[in-house]
């Protein structure tokens, strides 16, 4: 596999910009042996720093909808219970949530009521 770089200015400025035209231009450049480059094996060092960032951008998002949802809850919540997390950061609030007697019970409740057979 080939990839072909971009034509010249002035070739792009005599035939013009588009799609078609792009696709007769590159294959006309491979035929004729002006198109040399290879492309991207797609393994090595900078893919393993693509698939990093990728990775790390994806927590990121995953972790701040999380943020996003239990505020989005708490906003809703029992008052006093409001109150009580409201000091809190993110990192606290989540443990504080998690470690909860109320959600053990709900996730209880939740288990069973999704998890029996249907009657």
């Amino acid at each position: 596999m080939l990839d072909v770089n971009r034509p010249g200015r002035t070739d792009r400025r005599r035939r013009g910009k588009s799609d078609p035209l792009d696709a007769q231009n590159a294959a006309r450049a491979v035929l004729s042996g002006r198109a040399r480059a290879q492309a991207k094996s797609g393994d090595g060092p900078v893919q393993i720093a693509r698939m990093y960032k990728l990775a790390k951008g994806s927590a990121v998002k995953a972790r701040t909808q999380a943020i996003n949802q239990l505020k989005a809850v708490l906003v809703s919540a029992d008052p006093n219970l409001r109150e009580e997390l409201a000091g809190l950061g993110n990192a606290e609030l989540f443990r504080t949530c998690a470690g909860s007697p109320t959600t053990a019970r709900t996730t209880r409740t939740v288990k069973r009521r999704c998890c029996r057979p249907p009657a």
